[in-house]
């Protein structure tokens, strides 16, 4: 410690200068205190009830009734949800009955076709373990040769379906068409 008034150097415990006798103060712990300990301090405490608070807080908005997202067909592109998978492909240009099996709740067919003639049809029809799920024509009037495409769709059970592909008989062959089947799973 050393003497204010001469400022001799004297051992840290001393009450009086050894020099001048000078009466020395004690020095006082600073306010600026570490803690060395780890204990709780106000401040520590302070700390610990804020992140407490926030996390209390994002736990409310996380599990908060009405907060949550509904899974659509829109949006199953999240992992872990259903979506649609393509399970099989038919090319043809007459009459064909393709069958496959479905895993999932839903079931979508996709026709493009386009004629070789004028004056044509074509219609498509979806058969489960009960009979038709669903079926539509397509159908070119007049001079349309066009491309068209047409889209069945319906709720099903997982087994096993089929698709009917029908054309005219006369003149035979007379629409390429192309058929993609999809499951929902």
């Amino acid at each position: 410690m050393i003497c204010p008034k001469c400022r001799h150097e004297n051992p840290n415990d001393a009450v009086i200068c050894e020099f001048c006798g000078e009466p020395l103060k004690l020095q006082m712990p600073s306010d600026s205190k570490t803690d060395n300990e780890g204990g709780f301090t106000v401040r520590n405490l302070k700390i610990l009830g804020v992140g407490i608070l926030m996390l209390f807080i994002v736990t409310v908005a996380i599990l908060w009734p009405g907060t949550h997202s509904s899974i659509t067909d829109n949006n199953s592109y999240l992992s872990g949800h259903a979506s649609w998978q393509q399970i099989a492909i038919y090319n043809g240009n007459s009459d064909n009955l393709e069958s496959f099996q479905i895993e999932g709740s839903k079931i979508k067919v996709y026709i493009t076709a386009q004629p070789l003639i004028q004056d044509t049809s074509l219609k498509c029809e979806i058969y489960g373990a009960g009979g038709i799920i669903s079926s539509d024509d397509l159908v070119w009037e007049g001079d349309d040769t066009s491309l068209k495409a047409m889209s069945l769709q319906s709720n099903v059970q997982p087994g096993s379906y089929s698709v009917n592909i029908d054309v005219p008989d006369t003149p035979a062959n007379q629409v390429n068409w192309t058929v993609q089947v999809f499951d929902y799973y």
